[in-house]
């Protein structure tokens, strides 16, 4: 799957996503290529159905940071939903890649940003 979220040619060429809105993706967006503005942000909802949670993202590149993790309030009695966020912060491509403390595969997705 590949999203391109703020780098149309209509986005204003001033290099930042400034009042662009944040894209939200769910666990269906594992292993998709997703392309942000710089200064853009991803909320990026994870839920664990049964024992553990994910773990601390790696970023393969300095292209995207990772401005932190939440437990949302509602939560459901099953297993727990968090709430990771990053922000595009310079012109490149990064693997993220967060891990799963129970076992199985970790949760993965390209980030690019582009310079619009």
């Amino acid at each position: 799957m590949a999203l391109n979220a703020g780098c149309s040619s209509s986005d204003a060429g001033n290099g930042d996503a400034a009042g662009v809105a944040a894209v939200d993706l769910t666990a269906d967006s594992d292993g998709a290529d997703v392309t942000l503005a710089r200064g853009q942000e991803l909320k990026l909802t994870l839920q664990t159905i049964g024992p553990g949670q994910y773990g601390d993202p790696s970023i393969s590149s300095s292209s995207a940071l990772f401005e932190g993790m939440e437990f949302p309030s509602s939560q459901n009695p099953g297993g727990p939903t968090q709430v990771y966020r990053f922000q595009a912060v310079a012109e490149g491509s990064a693997l993220i890649t967060i891990p799963h403390d129970v076992g199985g595969e970790p949760f993965t997705l390209t980030l690019s940003c582009c310079s619009k």
